[in-house]
Order: C-alpha cells, then structure tokens, then sequence
C-alpha cells in the first residue's frame, strides 16, 4: 500500500511540474500589486481604488476591471472622467493614483470596512486577466 501512495505522489508531483501552458492562455509580463480602496460608510457609496501595474514586456493596455464588490468597475482619469483604457508602457511601472487613472466603484453592494480586502481583476489587451486585492483604507 506505502508503495502505491508513493508511485501516486511521485505522478501527481510530476504531472504539476511538467504541466505547458494551455492553448490560448496569454503568458504575460505584466504583474500588479496589491493596492489600496478607500473605506466607505454605507452600501451604495461610491469609492476609488489604486494600484501599480509593472510591465517588463512590450506595450500594453489596461481595458477594463471588475470587483464584484461593486456593480459597476471603472476605468477614470484624475478629473473622474470614464477612460476607455490605459496605456501600460513597456518596461516601466504604472502608479494608479487619485493624481492620475484609477479604478471607480460604483453602486457597492456593501459597505467597504477599514481593514477589509476587496477582490478584483484587471482585464489587459495582452497580457489576459489578473487578479488583485486591494485593502481598505481610509480616505485621506
């Protein structure tokens, strides 16, 4: 029985590294940190989220974002004005930031506790989807 335990682990720990990527998966050299939200009092309020993307490939685009803890995610410049993407330069680092595009929550389900972590995903032209989390802090 040890024998045939040891046989099954010894596959499955060959099988996970062997494993190619699938068809049709972008590889990416885009990775995101983890950003900040600002906390909110009540459900329903809107609320802004930030975030560096760093690119170490080619050219990209940040196309859109969902959060489901939000009904509606948003792409915005610094003014709040929808952006339709966001340009993610090759080799550089872009700082979502409330002086620059950042992320718009609209019509939250729930209220955004200090402390609390929101879950996210970026959507790029290239690099595919990434997930993100950004933690709840307060507004300044």
């Amino acid at each position: 029985m040890m024998g045939v335990l040891a046989a099954a682990g010894f596959w499955l720990a060959t099988s996970m590294i062997s494993v190619p990527t699938p068809p049709g998966v972008p590889s990416t050299d885009v990775t995101a940190h983890h950003g900040v939200v600002y906390q909110t009092r009540d459900a329903g309020e809107a609320t802004q989220g930030f975030i560096d993307i760093v690119n170490v490939g080619a050219d990209d685009e940040l196309t859109g974002a969902t959060c489901p803890l939000a009904g509606t995610t948003s792409l915005v410049g610094p003014d709040g004005n929808p952006l339709a993407n966001v340009a993610v330069p090759a080799r550089q680092t872009l700082s979502m930031s409330s002086g620059g595009p950042h992320l718009l929550l609209q019509n939250t389900h729930f209220s955004v506790d200090y402390g609390g972590v929101v879950p996210c995903s970026l959507i790029f032209a290239n690099a595919g989807t990434i997930s993100v989390f950004l933690y709840a802090t307060p507004a300044p």
